[in-house]
C-alpha cells in the first residue's frame, strides 16, 4: 500500500560506470526497489525525495539516466490540490448517506391478520410518522401506545428501524367467542302492528295465539312462569312469532336534478422523488376548478433492487356539476328504481304479500307512496327486569 501513497520514480540507467553508480547509491542510503538488469540497462524505483541525489550520482559516474514518475495518491492529490469539487463531493456524499440512513423510506407492518395496514399507517401519520420522517425524532413509545389505544384489535405493538426501514410489529387480540345470552331473563314483544300467523315457542309462556291482532309493544311470550308449588320464576323466553303487517314508504324524485359527474378529462403532474424530496418536472398548478386527485409512485430499480428514487405522479380527474331537467317519465323511472333498491336492501328477509302503489305528480316532481303487506318475524327480545 505504501507504494501507492508515496511519490516514486521509475529509473533506467545505462552507460558510464554503471556498477560504481549502483554501489554509490547503496552507500548513500538510497532505497532502490524492483531492481533488475536487462541488456546492460539497470532499472529500479526510488522515492521522489532522493531524485536530486540520484541525478548527481548519475552525472558523477557519467550514467545516462531516464526518469519516469509513477502515479500515486500523493501525486494525484498534489495534482488536484486546487480543485475543490472533489472534497465537496465527498462531503456531500457523506451527508447524503447520513441523511438517507436517518429518514423513513419504507414502513413495513408485520404480524397483522385482520388489522388494516392502511389504517395502521394512517394512525402513524397522525403521530407524525410517515415516509420522509426523521427517525431520531420519532417517539416510538408514544406511537406504540397510540396504536394500541386507537385500534382495539391490537394487543401488542413494537416498533424498530433497520437503516431507513421502519418495522411495525403487531400482535392481535384473540377474538372473544360470541356469547349467547340464553340465560338472561327476557320477554318477546311485538315489533309491528299486525296479526299473528304462526308461532313456535321453545321457552316461555305464550300470551297471544294465532289469529290475534297485536300492537307494537304487546307482550307475545312471557319469561315469567309459576311452577306447581306456586313459586314464581323468570327465564329467557325463546320462540318465533310470524305475523302479517302493513308498512308504508314514500319515494320522491324532483324534475330538476343537480349532479356532479366526471367529464373524462385527466391531467398528470410528475415529480422526481429523490430521497423523499419532490422535485417538480413541470407545472404544479391544479388544471381544473373541480377535480379528484389520485397519486402513485413508480420506483426505479437496479439489478432487481428497488431504489429510493422514482417518479411521483398526481393525476387530476375533472368533475363538473350540471343541472338536468327530467321528463315525467324519467322521474317516474327514477322513483321506481328507488323502490326496487329499497326492497332489495330492506325487505329481502320478509315475504311481500301485497304492494299498492299510489303516484302523485306535482309541479316539482313525482311522489310514490307504496303500502306493503308483509309477512315475517314480528317478535323481538326485551330484557325482563324485576324490582
Amino acid at each position: 500500500m505504501e507504494q501507492h501513497l508515496r511519490s516514486e520514480y521509475h529509473a533506467a540507467a545505462a552507460g558510464g560506470r554503471l556498477y560504481a553508480f549502483v554501489n554509490a547509491m547503496h552507500a548513500a542510503g538510497i532505497c532502490c526497489k524492483k531492481q533488475r538488469c536487462e541488456e546492460n540497462i539497470y532499472q529500479f524505483r526510488f522515492y521522489a525525495k532522493h531524485r536530486k541525489a540520484v541525478e548527481q550520482l548519475a552525472q558523477t559516474y557519467h550514467v545516462q539516466l531516464t526518469l519516469t514518475p509513477r502515479k500515486t495518491l500523493q501525486q494525484f492529490l498534489h495534482q488536484y490540490r486546487f480543485r475543490f469539487g472533489i472534497p465537496l463531493g465527498i462531503l456531500f456524499s457523506a451527508a447524503l448517506i447520513f441523511y438517507c440512513s436517518n429518514i423513513v423510506m419504507e414502513i413495513d407492518v408485520t404480524g397483522e391478520e385482520t388489522a388494516s395496514i392502511p389504517e395502521i399507517k394512517a394512525v402513524l401519520e397522525d403521530c407524525g410518522v410517515q415516509r420522509g420522517s426523521w427517525i431520531p425524532g420519532i417517539d416510538f413509545a408514544h406511537c406504540e401506545h397510540t396504536l394500541r389505544s386507537t385500534m382495539d384489535e391490537l394487543a401488542w405493538v413494537g416498533m424498530r428501524h433497520t437503516g431507513n426501514r421502519l418495522v411495525v410489529e403487531v400482535m392481535e387480540r384473540t377474538p372473544e367467542p360470541e356469547m349467547q345470552n340464553t340465560r338472561k331473563p327476557s320477554n318477546i314483544i311485538a315489533s309491528q302492528d299486525g296479526q299473528i300467523v304462526s308461532v313456535s315457542i321453545y321457552r316461555g309462556q305464550l300470551m297471544k295465539i294465532v289469529g290475534d291482532p297485536v300492537q307494537k309493544g304487546d307482550l307475545l311470550v312471557s319469561g315469567l312462569y309459576t311452577d306447581e308449588t306456586e313459586h314464581t320464576g323468570i327465564k329467557h323466553a325463546m320462540g318465533s312469532i310470524i305475523g302479517q303487517y302493513k308498512q308504508t314508504e314514500k319515494f320522491t324524485c324532483t324534475y330538476e336534478q343537480t349532479l356532479r359527474r366526471p367529464t373524462g378529462e385527466t391531467t398528470a403532474h410528475q415529480y422526481l422523488d429523490l430521497f423523499t424530496w419532490h422535485i417538480p418536472l413541470g407545472s404544479t398548478e391544479p388544471p381544473f376548478d373541480d377535480y379528484i386527485r389520485t397519486s402513485g409512485y413508480h420506483w426505479f430499480s437496479l439489478f432487481g433492487k428497488e431504489l429510493p428514487i422514482g417518479i411521483y405522479q398526481e393525476t387530476f380527474h375533472e368533475y363538473r356539476t350540471r343541472t338536468f331537467i327530467l321528463t315525467p317519465a324519467e322521474a317516474a323511472q327514477n322513483a321506481e328504481e328507488q323502490i326496487q333498491r329499497y326492497e332489495d336492501n330492506f325487505l329481502s328477509q320478509v315475504e311481500i304479500l301485497d304492494k299498492k302503489t299510489t303516484a302523485l305528480e306535482t309541479e316539482s316532481g313525482v311522489e310514490y307512496t307504496v303500502t306493503y303487506t308483509l309477512q315475517g318475524e314480528i317478535g323481538v327480545q326485551q330484557e325482563l327486569y324485576l324490582h
